[in-house]
């Protein structure tokens, strides 16, 4: 008695059997000749109608009614797959869509495992299974982790986190920004600790060792710098989760923030607020040492109300500059007219060459304040506190889109050294430094002297 069933071989396998049973989808089986030619199906599961639309006596007899329900764009990647199971293990599992014999369009996982067989041929022992819902889930659950990316880079932050366990480090693009990486840089924890700058490791790793050793995780914030490739240091603010289970830390997720031009805003407002500070403290000193040196020179007391008013605007002239110079290039010889007109130009030698430089207003800005802060001492301290005191002020060569000043007093009482460092020590040293500028003062026993560098417009 024949045992073969009515589609075509004999019983179902085991396999196929429990397939049918648990409903994990429509189990196959293929024989193909040499080279893939003659390919047919020698069996096809019950269910074949149900999940293709197709009935199995059909597929049976004409095997296209199956192989062209894949979608166009996936046929040529089904195709490699079959080749490289046939070179390799013969294990081939891939996904495709497929559109049902009534038109609807569905993922499929097409799972199988090829034997060559003597005459050059093989034969295909497969499941077919509807994966639809599960590759929609997936898709939204991408869509909305997408948009949440998004959202948070939106606000500037970057986003990251680190599966403790397996090492791995997965940074969004906008994170790789931050640390001056292109998008498709490959990134590891070793490198990212290795960024952090030296003197802010230890306590980059405190903060998440104390976040990592609380019962059930916790979370942590700090801000470091980091040393990005280009040898620029950014200051970064970063913001975290342990999340831990039973077995200990599993993932630690967080944002990170560059707040580099925050830092560097606020530096230059505490610079601001204390010359500020120090110029309504020493105000009427400075003040008083012009009115004395108005009065010695003045012949009448109009002469003297003239002189000391001229003065005092000068003065206010000079804040004005720094005030509007914006970053518009400014002629040296009239920044440094307007800030030193208060103590008296008649008192310093001004090179004629320092006309023909210009500097833009951050530059501007940084040099009133360091030729009104050198004035001001010289009133206090040096040559303009005697009558006899004069001050050189001429311009030098620097480097490509540099130039220089250099002042230099004489006349004035004999200058000792001091360690102590006052609001004009450190601005001597801050003045110019972010706009790549330089000063380097000297403290001879004949008088004060400074080279100050800085870039010039143009």
């Amino acid at each position: 008695m024949d045992d073969r069933n009515k589609f075509g071989r004999p019983d179902a396998a085991p396999f196929a059997q429990v397939a049918e049973t648990l409903g994990l989808g429509m189990a196959f089986q293929i024989l193909a000749g040499p080279g893939g030619v003659g390919r047919r199906f020698t069996y096809l599961s019950p269910n074949c109608e149900a999940l293709t639309g197709v009935p199995a006596e059909a597929a049976l007899a004409d095997p296209a009614k199956l192989y062209d329900q894949i979608l166009p764009e996936h046929r040529d990647a089904f195709v490699r797959a079959e080749a490289e199971a046939l070179a390799g293990d013969g294990r081939l599992d891939i996904e495709v869509r497929m559109r049902r014999a009534d038109g609807e369009v569905r993922w499929r996982r097409i799972a199988s495992l090829g034997r060559s067989l003597a005459d050059g041929g093989s034969l295909w022992d497969g499941l077919m299974s509807d994966v639809t819902e599960l590759k929609l889930g997936a898709e939204e659950l991408e869509a909305q982790r997408r948009r949440l990316e998004v959202a948070v880079e939106s606000t500037g932050l970057g986003f990251w986190e680190w599966d403790v366990r397996s090492g791995q480090l997965t940074w969004s693009e906008r994170n790789k920004a931050i640390f001056g990486l292109p998008a498709d840089a490959p990134v590891t924890i070793e490198a990212y600790m290795a960024m952090i700058h030296p003197d802010d490791v230890d306590r980059v790793r405190k903060a998440y060792a104390d976040a990592r050793d609380r019962p059930g995780g916790g979370d942590f914030g700090f801000q470091y710098r980091a040393v990005v490739p280009n040898g620029q240091i950014r200051w970064i603010l970063t913001r975290g989760r342990v999340v831990t289970d039973e077995a200990g830390p599993a993932m630690v997720v967080g944002t990170t923030l560059d707040t580099t031009d925050r830092r560097e805003a606020e530096e230059r407002r505490n610079l601001v607020m204390g010359e500020l500070a120090h110029r309504a403290k020493n105000g009427i000193q400075v003040m008083t040492a012009i009115i004395s040196e108005t009065a010695r020179s003045a012949e009448s007391v109009k002469g003297f109300e003239e002189l000391l008013v001229a003065r005092l605007q000068a003065m206010a002239q000079s804040q004005d500059l720094v005030t509007a110079a914006g970053g518009r290039p400014v002629p040296l010889h009239e920044l440094a007219a307007q800030a030193l007109g208060p103590f008296g130009l008649a008192r310093f030698d001004i090179e004629p060459a320092i006309a023909e430089l210009t500097v833009n207003g951050d530059v501007a800005a940084g040099l009133a304040l360091l030729l009104h802060e050198m004035a001001t001492n010289a009133v206090k301290y040096g040559a303009l506190s005697r009558p006899e005191g004069r001050i050189a002020l001429n311009a030098d060569g620097a480097g490509p889109g540099m130039a220089a000043l250099n002042w230099r007093e004489r006349g004035g009482p004999r200058v000792e050294p001091s360690n102590r460092r006052g609001f004009g020590s450190r601005l001597l040293q801050a003045a110019l430094r972010n706009q790549g500028g330089k000063v380097e003062p000297a403290f001879d026993p004949d008088g004060f002297s400074a080279r100050m560098e800085f870039r010039v417009s143009g």
